[in-house]
């Protein structure tokens, strides 16, 4: 079973991985248009890499807010571990 500084760990991890997606989607933002459209048309609709930014960040910042459902699967204890929003970087 993991211990209490692991979890603390993941969760930082986890919040890191949300803020680097948040940020590719900003530098893709900064494509021109033509550029954007020309890789979505290339692409897979459902598996673009504007899709993948978006709704990965969305997925970390959605386990990120649950944290405490996330790891109560892992049966640990979830008071030992700090609310979410202190680990974010």
């Amino acid at each position: 079973m993991l211990n209490k500084e692991q979890f603390v760990e993941a969760n930082t991890i986890v919040s890191k991985i949300e803020d680097l997606l948040k940020e590719a989607r900003q530098e893709y933002e900064k494509l021109p248009p033509e550029i954007q459209e020309a890789m979505l048309e290339y692409h897979n609709n459902n598996a673009t890499l504007v899709y993948c930014l978006r709704w990965g960040s969305q997925a970390a910042e959605e386990i990120r807010e649950d944290w405490h459902v996330v790891v109560s699967e892992l049966q640990c204890h979830a008071e030992d571990i700090p609310a979410n929003k202190t680990n974010k970087l």
